[in-house]
């Protein structure tokens, strides 16, 4: 086995849209930390793959059209290039194809392009013999964001430790043949929105990251984002309500991750064979039935969000008679040695994740979300009876390329954990 790798800061340098919060009405004004990028290429003589990190909030084919174009005159076809996003919400707009925040700097973006594909040519140039190994840790920074308010009603976004997130940190390991460590890859289901406001940064996952090299010498800590979709940072009132920052509780929680992580490290790992497969396939997630004219008219009546959303399913309605039955989301499997990683091409919640591993427990699986070209929100199995955010109201802020009925049907987790438990399956 030889793995290469490369980073390289993608901090904006001057003032942008930022992207995560439908509030905000100017460009950013600073940073409270930089940006990164890592490149980490897997190549066992016969097979070459590859996965790229970012703190961004998630790419759409604006990016990950010319990242595997670029991989692939290097050996790495599609379905071996994995692209992930920290999702942080202090981070520049750059899903020109998808995004409703519609105001871009393309000069940073041409420049971000550049840097992100170069990272592939840069790790594959420093390709090396290498080991690789895995642990799993355990790290509770998270916490559920969906409870039913005292009076009843949808779950709404409020702290709800009886709800299911997932702990695990898991740890791939990359070492010379020496033993020297030389990068760590490490995972966490969690939303990057301790902070708010308008200064560029990478919430928890900087910090964490920032632990890790002062205590490990010579090592390059790259974050992996898993399925968080409803997970926010422990960073709480006492009346029972979320609180936006300040920066000092980011770095407080980061370094709890990066203290996971290495407590993790504590535990003696599995070492990694020299197998590398990958797979992808679309997952067909059903829609609901289109909006009816009285829920068209409530939207009419809401917030700006909520009537472009009507405005642009009435034009649908109009051109194409109907909005589309179901949405194709990504879901990519990798085997690197006997690690089975599944990422997926949404916000998925943690149930999702939880449910994989329950459906593979014979195997060592690292569940993804924000993958590749990121979609929307996907309720897990529980949530559709209860609504809110997560499960219907999110579908409003996407209108491009076309709107979308409010939200999948029940059946959709099925849909996406058959895709997932296939692919994983076919590389056995």
């Amino acid at each position: 086995m030889k793995v290469g790798i490369a980073n390289a800061a993608i901090t904006p340098d001057r003032p942008v849209w930022l992207t995560g919060y439908a509030s905000r009405t100017e460009p950013s004004d600073g940073k409270y930390n930089d940006l990164e990028a890592s490149a980490v290429v897997f190549d066992n003589g016969s097979t070459r793959m590859a996965i790229l990190a970012a703190d961004l909030i998630g790419i759409d084919e604006f990016l990950l059209d010319p990242i595997r174009a670029k991989a692939a005159t290097l050996g790495i076809p599609p379905e071996r290039m994995l692209v992930n996003c920290s999702h942080t919400h202090c981070g520049p707009a750059v899903r020109k194809r998808r995004s409703m925040i519609r105001t871009f700097d393309d000069d940073y973006l041409e420049h971000l392009k550049a840097t992100i594909v170069d990272l592939l040519e840069r790790a594959v140039a420093d390709l090396q013999d290498a080991t690789l190994d895995y642990v799993v840790g355990s790290c509770t920074l998270g916490i559920n964001r969906r409870r039913v308010p005292d009076g009843g009603g949808e779950a709404a976004m409020l702290p709800n430790p009886e709800k299911p997130i997932d702990p695990a940190v898991p740890v791939l390991r990359v070492a010379a043949p020496d033993g020297q460590v030389r990068a760590l890859l490490f995972a966490y289901a969690c939303h990057c929105t301790t902070m708010g406001g308008q200064q560029v940064g990478t919430d928890y996952p900087g910090p964490a990251r920032d632990l890790l090299r002062e205590k490990c010498d010579g090592v390059l800590p790259i974050f992996l984002q898993g399925c968080g979709g409803d997970v926010k940072p422990r960073n709480l009132t006492a009346d029972r309500t979320f609180t936006g920052g300040p920066v000092e509780v980011v770095y407080e929680l980061g370094h709890e991750l990066g203290r996971a992580v290495l407590a993790a490290l504590c535990a003696t790992p599995t070492p990694l064979s020299d197998e590398l497969a990958g797979a992808s396939s679309i997952a067909a997630l059903p829609f609901r039935d289109p909006p009816t004219e009285d829920q068209l008219a409530a939207m009419e009546a809401g917030n700006k969000w909520q009537k472009t959303w009507a405005e642009a399913v009435r034009k649908t309605l109009a051109d194409k008679g109907t909005l589309a039955e179901a949405m194709p989301v990504e879901v990519q499997a990798l085997n690197i040695g006997g690690l089975r990683i599944v990422g997926i091409a949404g916000e998925a919640c943690a149930g999702i994740a939880l449910e994989l591993k329950e459906r593979l427990p014979d195997l060592t699986v690292m569940p993804l979300g924000y993958c590749n070209s990121l979609r929307s929100y996907i309720a897990s199995r529980g949530q559709h009876a209860e609504g809110g955010y997560e499960v219907s109201s999110s579908f409003i802020y996407s209108t491009l390329p076309e709107p979308r009925p409010l939200g999948f049907r029940p059946e959709s987790v099925d849909v996406l954990l058959d895709k997932a438990t296939e692919l994983v399956r076919s590389m056995d």
